[in-house]
């Protein structure tokens, strides 16, 4: 099967060919989706928690923003969007987080159409609950639950509903529901509940759950064991547990993996086959738990947010609200776009002297002269956090984590850059002075710690005071008498400058003994203090295993360290902290050199990220990050981070989380 990317950038906004400038705008979702809808006539819907809706007559059609079909005082009174669920092309309902009224605080509502979408009315179900998923089926029947725990049952297409004898409650929260008929049905709660019934719920019987029979340990921060989602195929029963797919006999409990790792599924109603998303977020369709085939050539380019199977074809939204369309003759990718509204002013933009250049995410965006009619240059396969201009037909793009690119207006394509002596103008000229600053923010604190050094000499600078501020109150500034050697911080600027992205190997850090010993005592701290990280895949820890890391370095992979060094952080905080440096020199040019973090940081603040004359680039220099040490108080933040009892650390963390074999 061919894997065809329908973007159609590449189609129509090649402007050197007298091609029409393409001027639709990137269809701007305010709040977060949950689901994908999409229609028997394959029409296409997103609503979200703001109360908003969009959509679409085909994946390859203009997209349009619903005129809100409710009254609100602000977006904060909006009602939760989660989902549509449709009868047929004509016939849906709207559910989610809804009140009736707006004057009470009974999650009581959802809406309903018969007309495709066009018109919405506001219905009373009867009960107060967040609806968490709802199951309808081609004859007007509809199965949905929640917060309450309560299972409300319809049989005339969402217009009448009545409450079923539901096996969980407020505490337990079913969480997904599938039947097979009127009568037979499975379902699962969010408190490690599966049940089924065989006479719509008037009765229903407990089965174990994975994490009942012990197929799993329940490492990646659940807390309830949580039934994600749950369905009957065929004869077996196939279930996502905190991220965990097993499968069943219906006829005997016994969960079992697949035979490749799936992270998302779906069943094909018309054709019996499971379709399923890898780990490798390749797409496959299973006739049996252990007989497969790939459907596309190409792995999907983000993580799936959700997926639906209608007319045989596999629909699915990705983190980054990107569509496919999954079907026989091939693979659609798409970007939802409009024409309703102009392209508005990018995020970035620079002028060279014939064109405007504009950058918003993945997005490039032309501008002739000084003028702000914006239309779509190209849209490459990585978000662009920085840009710098060469020339009218030249930009490098900084991806805000490893890689420059070189982009030609010329053949349109972004191909790997690798800076070649960034600071050679920099360092023509004397440094004069370096600052230092280390900082967090939050909802409730603002800290930030910070060091000057100037140049009293040819050979020497030095600082004489340590500046802590804290919210609300600042500090005094308290005594930091420090030299430092000039010709040391040259020499090394210069060796980055001759191989800016060189990855240091395990050796350069030059690990002692004094550092293992270091290492032990963070550990027993750590352990004693019963310390993890939120975000962390596993949670348990093993003393043996982390005191047994000592004796592996001398063996280690020397590709480890470098993804160590690569590592992402796995969440997001309303806090943040940054590390940075500002150095100055006698013509008054200033390199930038920074690292910012939500959580956690990595040993010896590696890799430092450069800023010169708009060109960004990452640094592994082990000796840059040893002179910075050097410049700082004991209890300067971050201080600790520069200790190779850290890094030891870290590495025990990645073998310790690697997959089990």
């Amino acid at each position: 099967m061919r894997y065809c990317i329908i973007i159609l950038t590449h189609l129509i906004a090649f402007t050197s060919f007298g091609q029409i400038k393409d001027r639709r705008a990137k269809l701007e979702i305010k709040g977060r989706v949950n689901e994908i809808s999409v229609a028997p006539d394959e029409k296409i819907w997103l609503v979200n928690a703001m109360g908003n809706a969009y959509y679409t007559e085909s994946i390859h059609s203009n997209w349009h923003h619903k005129k809100p079909f409710f009254k609100s005082k602000d977006d904060f009174d909006n009602p939760h969007f989660d989902r549509i669920s449709f009868f047929n092309k004509d016939t849906a309902i709207l559910t989610g987080y809804i009140s009736v009224s707006q004057s009470e605080y009974k999650k009581n509502g959802f809406y309903s159409t018969q007309d495709g979408g066009q018109t919405w009315k506001l219905l009373d179900y009867g009960g107060d609950s967040w609806i968490y998923d709802v199951f309808v089926d081609k004859r007007g029947y509809a199965w949905m639950g929640g917060s309450s725990g309560d299972i409300y049952f319809s049989k005339d297409y969402g217009q009448n509903w009545e409450k079923l004898n539901s096996p969980y409650n407020s505490s337990s929260r079913i969480h997904s529901i599938f039947m097979l008929n009127t009568n037979e049905g499975i379902s699962g709660a969010l408190e490690n509940y599966i049940y089924y019934t065989k006479n719509n719920w008037k009765s229903s019987k407990k089965i174990p759950t994975p994490f009942d029979q012990k197929k799993y340990e329940n490492e990646g921060g659940y807390s309830d064991n949580r039934i994600e989602k749950i369905i009957q195929w065929d004869n077996y029963i196939v279930v996502n547990q905190s991220g965990n797919i097993f499968y069943t006999d219906a006829n005997e409990i016994n969960w079992r993996k697949f035979s490749v790792k799936i992270i998302d599924f779906e069943l094909d109603q018309d054709s019996k086959k499971l379709l399923a998303i890898t780990d490798s977020l390749n797409i496959v369709s299973l006739s049996t738990p252990t007989k497969f085939y790939n459907i596309s050539n190409e792995p999907l380019k983000q993580f799936p947010l959700d997926i639906q199977v209608v007319n045989q074809s596999l629909y699915i939204i990705s983190h980054n609200y990107e569509i496919y369309k999954v079907e026989s003759k091939g693979v659609s990718r798409v970007i939802p776009y409009t024409t309703d509204i102009k392209i508005r002013k990018p995020l970035l933009v620079k002028q060279s002297k014939k064109i405007k250049w504009g950058i918003e995410g993945n997005q490039i965006y032309l501008a002739e002269g000084h003028k702000d009619e914006w239309y779509r240059e190209n849209v490459v396969d990585f978000e662009i956090s920085d840009f710098e201009l060469i020339n009218d037909s030249t930009a490098i793009l900084w991806d805000g984590v490893n890689n420059n690119y070189i982009y030609s207006l010329n053949d349109h394509n972004a191909a790997i850059y690798f800076p070649n002596n960034p600071l050679t103008d920099f360092l023509t000229s004397p440094i004069k002075s370096f600052s230092i600053f280390s900082g967090s923010q939050g909802c409730y604190h603002s800290v930030e710690h910070e060091v000057n050094y100037k140049r009293i000499n040819d050979s020497i600078f030095t600082t004489s005071t340590f500046s802590a501020i804290h919210y609300p109150d600042k500090e005094p500034d308290t005594t930091f008498e420090n030299q430092v050697n000039i010709h040391l911080l040259f020499r090394t600027l210069s060796t980055i400058n001759r191989n800016p992205t060189a990855i240091p190997t395990l050796r350069d850090f030059q690990i002692s003994s004094a550092d293992k010993k270091n290492y032990l005592a963070l550990v027993d701290e750590k352990l004693k203090s019963k310390e993890t990280d939120f975000f962390s895949v596993k949670k348990k820890v093993n003393k043996e295993f982390y005191y047994s890391v000592l004796s592996m370095l001398d063996t280690l992979n020397s590709s480890i360290i470098e993804k160590i060094l690569n590592k992402h952080e796995g969440g997001w905080s309303t806090t943040s902290n940054w590390f940075t440096i500002q150095i100055i020199n006698q013509i008054n040019d200033t390199l930038n050199i920074g690292r910012n973090y939500y959580i956690s940081t990595l040993p010896w603040n590696l890799p430092w990220v450069y800023h010169y004359k708009g060109l960004n680039f990452n640094c592994y220099d082990i000796a840059f990050s040893r002179f910075i040490n050097s410049c700082i108080p004991d209890d300067f933040m971050d201080k600790e981070v520069f200790d190779n009892s850290f890094l030891i650390l870290e590495i025990a963390d990645y073998l310790y989380n690697q997959p089990k074999k």
